[in-house]
């Protein structure tokens, strides 16, 4: 996983590497891995022409710091100061082979002039000069990066919002320092090489029941949700999937090993509605529960009584859509304590917010993607995957992860309802929960693209098999400071196809 600092963050990790005497190998090294970026740009570099922008902070160090080393390459380099006469002169970038960006990274506090760049490539450091790096919009103008290095880790900013398109290509340097900082992050961003920590792999000891699923969902019209939510669960590694549905087409052409049961929840009587729930408390690792359930009355009550039961419980969809409100919803697992995963795109997120307080309405304009995710997880202390480009997962505990696997191929009838089920059988296996759901939302994300190759009817692999090659891999954790800087966004499938 790769650490992302909020703004907040990178201010304390500084003044803690300040009192170790350390910010001074940090601005070495930085400069450095900016210095090897810019030379692969430039294909080689000697005699190519690089002006450098530098701003009064940390930032601006790195970038001369970077010059410095270009300099001794044969590189020209021409150092111009921010706001300075030249830097507004457009002039100062004709006939330029790369343009270095280090005005300021997330110590911006004031309205960003951009210059005059015209059409020059542009590596920017850190973040694109006059962007914000927790929220990923502009602090007045901004500059369009081609290629731009984090440092230490990834922030918020270069994943959301605007950032996303000013960052151009994303790399990270990671310097090597995390370990004498003091400081460790909460918000990461998962990898390719993170899946092999999914835990669906039985061993000599299983049985089947030890890694039970029961799906709770399909109603008149909407059996296929129901059937891509128990093919994907057993996909992901269920032992056995028992599926409860008052869908009559949920039983023809079905994933032969799934365990039909007809169930009308609305004809239920209050104490057949508590023995169904107990009955699956005692059976039944995790459950998932709302893809195709219909929007009837009767759908509330029944996640009612279901929270109580303390089962692990995925709620997407019509479940989602059946909740009054983020209130009641904290209200439940306050007294509950339920394990819960709500997996809301952002119309459902949208919805649900209406019918909450005013004040959360309110909050949800104030805060930023991660921030607004985070504060519903806290408010409710139900893990919330949002989906998107990145999703985002935020845990009441305060961790947060997000995964950019998921891409536009995702953007079809019933993707929801197979990553719904594929989290379902990691929580049968995986005790914490928002890291199960943030891994599955990356194999998930990882077989979308796959099958949107043009080779995909060939050889693209299923999650599964994605999911088992990556396991296999012991390369989780290798110092990256001493490399070239990563790239961010690649991925496994796209790489190896």
């Amino acid at each position: 996983m790769i650490p992302i600092f909020a703004q907040s963050d990178i201010k304390t990790y500084d003044q803690n590497l300040a009192r170790k005497d350390l910010l001074h190998v940090a601005i070495s090294r930085a400069g450095y891995s900016v210095s090897v970026l810019a030379t692969e740009m430039l294909e080689g570099g000697y005699g190519k022409r690089v002006v450098v922008l530098y701003g009064p902070g940390n930032n601006g160090k790195d970038a001369l710091t970077a010059a410095g080393f270009l300099s001794s390459r044969g590189i020209k380099v021409k150092t111009v100061a921010y706001s300075s006469d030249e830097y507004f002169s457009p002039d100062t970038y004709k006939a330029v082979d790369l343009v270095i960006d280090g005005c300021f990274g997330i110590g911006i506090s004031r309205e960003f002039s951009a210059p005059p760049l015209g059409d020059t490539t542009v590596l920017s450091i850190d973040l694109p000069s006059g962007l914000d790096g927790d929220s990923g919009n502009p602090v007045g103008s901004n500059i369009d990066a081609d290629v731009t290095l984090c440092l230490t880790g990834l922030k918020p900013g270069v994943l959301i919002s605007q950032g996303k398109q000013a960052c151009g290509e994303l790399y990270l340097s990671e310097l090597g320092l995390d370990d004498d900082s003091g400081f460790k992050p909460k918000i990461y961003l998962i990898e390719d090489s993170d899946v092999g920590r999914l835990k669906g792999r039985k061993d000599s000891e299983d049985h089947k029941w030890k890694h039970s699923v029961a799906v709770i969902a399909g109603s008149s019209g909407m059996g296929g949700a129901a059937q891509l939510v128990c093919a994907s669960a057993y996909l992901n590694g269920a032992g056995i999937v028992h599926l409860y549905s008052g869908s009559s087409d949920s039983f023809g052409d079905y994933v032969i090993e799934t365990v039909i049961h007809q169930a009308n929840l609305a004809v239920l009587s209050p104490n057949e509605l508590q023995e169904f729930i107990d009955n699956l408390a005692c059976r039944f690792e995790s459950v998932v529960v709302g893809p195709g359930l219909g929007r009837g009355q009767e759908v509330a009550s029944f996640l009612s009584a279901l929270i109580g039961s303390k089962l692990r419980l995925v709620i997407d969809a019509d479940g989602i859509n059946a909740l009054p409100s983020l209130e009641w919803l904290g209200e439940k697992l306050s007294n509950s304590g339920a394990d819960v995963v709500l997996t809301p795109h952002h119309g459902e997120l949208r919805s649900l917010l209406e019918r909450s307080s005013s004040s959360v309405s309110q909050e949800q304009m104030r805060l930023g993607e991660i921030e607004l995710a985070l504060s519903l997880a806290s408010k409710t202390g139900a893990t919330f995957l949002i989906k998107g480009s990145p999703t985002i997962v935020a845990s009441p505990d305060g961790r947060c992860f997000l995964t950019t696997a998921p891409t536009q191929s995702l953007a079809v009838a019933g993707s929801g309802d197979v990553l719904s089920g594929m989290i379902g059988a990691e929580l049968a296996y995986q005790p914490d929960t928002a890291l199960a759901a943030a891994l599955t939302a990356h194999l998930h994300g990882l077989a979308g693209r796959s099958l949107s190759l043009p080779t995909a009817k060939e050889i693209a692999p299923r999650a599964r098999e994605i999911a088992l090659e990556l396991m296999a891999r012991e390369n989780f954790n290798i110092p990256r400071y001493k490399e070239r800087p990563l790239r961010i966004l690649g991925n496994l499938v796209a790489e190896r196809l």
